[in-house]
This record gives structure tokens, C-alpha cells and sequence, in this order.
């Protein structure tokens, strides 16, 4: 399936990019990371409409333009905070570095079957926000700005319970790790999960 991006993509990356064009390296670093974060997501969508690699790009600005964090390593892991999922960690550390391969395996998260629901669901996003609050401060952002772009756009969600349980759970789990790693993460997310209804 052919890659997919509507004009945020563009316009998305193209703001990501400004934020680091005084350095060369940075920028062939953010673009292999991209292109990187593309072929983990090839053919994927969100809601069956726009493309998945928004969403690591939103992440991405988030950390850049909401948080100020103009540092190429962790903007390169927000756009691959996912991409274990499609690509294999090794080519994250030949493309990017150590750094950004240590962080997206640091926020990379389990995914609980459709089998494993209620009690057994929550005991495993336990474990993971447990370990991942032993992790960096960057990566907890990258994973905190992962939250905070999916909770905005569970705002408007399509599917009522999903939304509700995703709130549930990052009340449970992210909004205490952001209060231990960033304020205005904390309320950033807090804003957005109280918009969910």
C-alpha cells in the first residue's frame, strides 16, 4: 500500500523542521527518524481517515512547540515512540543513535489482548507506568506527549466507551507520572482528559 499524507503531514513536519534548521546534522537526523516513522506506520490509519504518522508528529510538536524541548533526540523518539510496532529497535539505533533507541524502547507499551480485559488490562498498564516511571525524564515526556495527543483527539471519539476507558486509565496511570515528571504536562493532560465526556 502506497504511503499515505494529507496536508498536515507536510505542513506538520515542515514545522517540526524549522525548530532545528540552524543545524544540519539535526535535520538529516529528524528526517531519517520521519522517514523512519513512516515505514513503521505504511498504510496505517486512525479512525480509518488520517494517517498514522500524524499522530507521531503531533506528539513531536508537542514536546517542541508546547514544551519548548528543542532537542533533536527526543523529538526523533516522539516520532518513533510507536514504531517498534513496524520496525525492528536496531534500525531505530543505526538510523538514529543509542539515545532516541534507548528512549522508544523505554516508552515502547504492551499491548493487552482483546482477552485481557478489566483487572488484568489495568495490572499490566500498571507494571509498564510503574517501570516507565523509573526511566529518564525525556522519555516520560515522549510517552506523556503521546497521552496528552491522544486524549485530545478522544475528545471527539467515535466511540464512546473506548474514549471513557482510555480516560480511566490515563487517570489512573499518566496523570500521576506526568505530575512526578512535568507540571504543565500534568495539566496539559489534565485539560484534555476532562474534555473527554
Amino acid at each position: 500500500m502506497e504511503q499515505s499524507f494529507d496536508d498536515f503531514t507536510k505542513a506538520g513536519f515542515a514545522r517540526l523542521l524549522k525548530h532545528f534548521e540552524g543545524n544540519t546534522d539535526e535535520v538529516v537526523k529528524l528526517t531519517r527518524a520521519f522517514a523512519l516513522a513512516t515505514k513503521a506506520h505504511k498504510g496505517h490509519v486512525i479512525d480509518n481517515k488520517e494517517p498514522h504518522v500524524n499522530h507521531s508528529l503531533r506528539t513531536a510538536l508537542i514536546l517542541s512547540e508546547e514544551l519548548q524541548m528543542r532537542d533533536v533526540d527526543i523529538a526523533s523518539a516522539a516520532l518513533l515512540h510507536d514504531a517498534l510496532e513496524g520496525v525492528q529497535e536496531q534500525e531505530v539505533r543505526e538510523e538514529c543513535g543509542d539515545r532516541v533507541a534507548e528512549m522508544v524502547r523505554a516508552v515502547a507499551e504492551p499491548r493487552p489482548t482483546r482477552q485481557q480485559q478489566g483487572d488484568e488490562r489495568d495490572k499490566i498498564l500498571g507494571e509498564y507506568f510503574a517501570k516507565l516511571a523509573k526511566s529518564p525524564k525525556e522519555a516520560r515526556c515522549v510517552k506523556l506527549a503521546d497521552r496528552l495527543d491522544t486524549a485530545r483527539s478522544m475528545k471527539n471519539h467515535a466511540y464512546r466507551d473506548s474514549a471513557l476507558r482510555f480516560k480511566e486509565e490515563a487517570q489512573r496511570h499518566a496523570v500521576p507520572l506526568a505530575q512526578a515528571t512535568d507540571e504543565r504536562l500534568a495539566f496539559k493532560l489534565s485539560v484534555a482528559l476532562y474534555e473527554i465526556k
